[in-house]
């Protein structure tokens, strides 16, 4: 029996769950299981598996700090301002991969930034844990270790009083595992290990005193920006093979179906169409500083 490492409930036959691919192309061919827990309604992956192995050449490493990480990244940076985010405030970007974002609110004039990635050659100095920060960004990270919760305690424990915890996520509430295929990109297995439901994320919040500041349904690249929108991604790979790679590699035109009115209708209006299968909700941390629960 498998329990729930969110909420702590048991697994049985009557979770539902379902077979998925993998949505990176060198893995195209591999299937594995996922399940929903009853309780909290947050998705968990079935089999163990070697992790090091999938991650090598994974997509997103090598990427450059282009034109279009940064509008999307200024939307990120703009609900961060909306909380309350300063330019004297000590920031960590905890999962921050090749460290795009830690250069990006460098330049933008945020000099009191770190990031740490404990799979990152240049941000895997586990330092950065020794001190406490005014704000915690963590985007698209919680969903790929094996124990959120403790997680979660270590942000509550990293964060001062009055302080900001940003998390990005997938919302397995959202997912219908009924047609996974249909959300294969948001499940992207074997990489996401625990996927929350938003109200299960909230909730967790909550446990550790944090108050939900803003709920956003929407992923921060879901900008008004011409083709810079989910729904435009969407699209676009399903033209080809539908696996995640083709978003960082060269654009491709040979397709006949990217020569239709809809590609045109995603890239200039997809921001109005999101399926809302990504959430970003930022707390904020009493004054009085958070529990330290379980940390």
């Amino acid at each position: 029996m498998t329990a729930c490492k969110i909420c702590g409930a048991e697994r049985d036959e009557r979770c539902e769950s379902a077979t998925v691919r993998c949505n990176v192309r060198r893995f195209r061919d591999h299937e594995f299981t996922v399940w929903r827990c009853r309780s909290c309604s947050s998705i968990h992956a079935s089999e163990a598996v070697d992790l090091d192995y999938y991650y090598r050449g994974y997509p997103v490493l090598g990427v450059q700090l282009d034109w279009k990480l940064k509008v999307t990244y200024g939307s990120l940076l703009r609900r961060l301002r909306r909380a309350g985010l300063d330019y004297g405030h000590d920031i960590l970007d905890h999962g921050c991969g090749d460290g795009l974002l830690v250069s990006f609110l460098v330049q933008q004039g945020y000099s009191r930034v770190v990031g740490y990635d404990p799979y990152s050659k240049f941000y895997r100095d586990e330092t950065a844990l020794d001190k406490r920060y005014d704000c915690i960004v963590s985007q698209d990270v919680i969903e790929h270790v094996d124990d959120p919760q403790s997680l979660l305690s270590l942000f509550a424990r990293l964060t001062k009083p009055g302080g900001i915890i940003s998390i990005g996520t997938p919302d397995a509430k959202r997912l219908d595992l009924n047609d996974p295929q249909d959300y294969v990109h948001a499940l992207h297995q074997p990489f996401h290990r625990h996927m929350f439901s938003s109200p299960a994320l909230i909730d967790a919040g909550e446990k550790l005193g944090w108050r939900v500041h803003r709920f956003y349904s929407t992923m921060y690249n879901n900008t008004l920006f011409p083709t810079m929108n989910p729904r435009f991604a969407l699209h676009y790979v399903r033209c080809y093979d539908d696996v995640w790679d083709l978003l960082v590699e060269p654009p491709r035109f040979t397709s006949w179906k990217i020569w239709t009115p809809l590609t045109l209708f995603y890239a200039l209006f997809g921001y109005f169409c999101d399926r809302h299968t990504d959430i970003m909700v930022v707390f904020k941390v009493p004054e009085s500083g958070a529990r330290e629960s379980g940390a």
